[in-house]
């Protein structure tokens, strides 16, 4: 079956809620995206903000703070914000490669296997009464002399190294920052179910990963879970195979990709629309879920900017410029090459985008519009 880019974006846009902004929580534009960077955070409450129906500031925080979502280390070694759903797959496949058992990993946190168990267990145990920052969790752990040689690796540089595994295997994850710094809490709220093992949670985020930003190519599956998560690639394979007739093959402007079944008849009908503009922060979920090296959306001559972390301007889905806040203003950079050379004086959507960051943000913006 031949899906065309273009209709293959317009279905993706409904789908993360961007056009029309339509989703009525921070927890319904997790589900549909799967996950946010989480620092800073204020990324991710524009990432939600944009595509929320009624935006407003502080929406991710209050959802964090009830427990509806959860903030953790997952892809590439970064902190996201996801639902318990969405965490429970991902940091499945994150445990894949096993990591932490590899000497590389021991040396850089200057441990030993069998502190691992003792480690998980000091540090539940420091974080049973709330959370706390790494040196509080350290003032707590250093008391046991069968754990004080990981001094330099629990509270120096580097000091994630003994943390991140605990992220991974659902033992902890982000509380609230206090004072600019990080705090960690446990994760043992009823609604977290990560027990499950790679091998069953695997088929699991390749679906995932269709429903949010299919149809994928080898190259975008590759991104979110062999360079994303780790998971090795045969692996991927295995679970793709393990998927049968939920999943189809699809031709994708020439390119051989896999789409969900269940969404081919969507995708077929929605209406492609050239007029379309929405603002995304930078790292926004429509980037980061497909990969940057995704033509289809960002022009390759531009991706140094949004690799470098730009807020961007999408018009019909495809990133055709870039704007920050400075003061009262929402200054907009339009490529040119994007309007065939000349920037037009009024773009279609740029005062209601702009609006929803004004919401967002909780500030008047006036939008002002130049040549990148």
């Amino acid at each position: 079956m031949q899906l065309d880019g273009a209709q293959v974006l317009a279905w993706r846009l409904r789908r993360h809620a961007l056009l029309p902004a339509a989703a009525a929580s921070a927890v319904e534009v997790a589900q549909r995206v799967l996950a946010m960077r989480g620092w800073p955070l204020e990324g991710a409450e524009l990432a939600v903000g944009v595509r929320l129906a009624d935006p407003r500031p502080g929406t991710v925080e209050a959802a964090l703070e009830a427990r509806e979502l959860v903030r953790s280390y997952a892809w590439r070694g970064g902190s996201y914000v996801m639902t318990h759903a969405t965490a429970a797959v991902a940091l499945a496949v994150r445990r894949t490669s096993r990591v932490w058992e590899s000497a590389r990993f021991q040396k850089q946190g200057r441990f030993a296997l069998e502190d691992w168990e003792p480690w998980r267990a000091a540090v539940r145990e420091a974080l049973a009464a709330g959370p706390a920052t790494r040196a509080e969790i350290w003032e707590q752990v250093r008391r046991d002399p069968a754990l004080r040689q990981l001094e330099q690796g629990a509270s120096g540089v580097g000091s994630d190294t003994l943390y991140k595994p605990l992220h991974w295997w659902g033992d902890i994850c982000f509380g609230p920052d206090r004072d600019g710094a990080s705090t960690f809490r446990l994760l043992d709220e009823p609604a977290w179910d990560g027990t499950g093992e790679p091998k069953q949670r695997g088929p699991q985020a390749v679906l995932d990963h269709l429903a949010a930003y299919g149809p994928s190519t080898e190259a975008n599956l590759r991104y979110w879970l062999t360079e994303g998560l780790s998971a090795p690639w045969n692996r991927v394979e295995e679970w793709v195979g393990r998927l049968g007739d939920q999943v189809v093959r699809v031709e994708l402007d020439g390119e051989q990709a896999l789409a969900r079944a269940l969404d081919l008849e969507d995708m077929l009908s929605a209406p492609a629309d050239d007029e379309s503009l929405a603002l995304v922060p930078a790292f926004d979920p429509w980037v980061n879920g497909p990969g940057t090296a995704e033509e289809r959306i960002v022009p390759p001559a531009r991706r140094a900017l949004v690799s470098r972390g730009s807020s961007l301007v999408l018009r019909a889905g495809v990133v055709v410029g870039t704007w920050k806040v400075r003061a009262k203003r929402l200054e907009v950079e339009l490529f040119a090459e994007a309007f065939g050379g000349a920037v037009p004086s009024h773009v279609p959507g740029l005062e209601e985008a702009t609006r929803r960051v004004a919401a967002v943000l909780g500030k008047e913006l006036e939008p002002s519009l130049a040549t990148a």
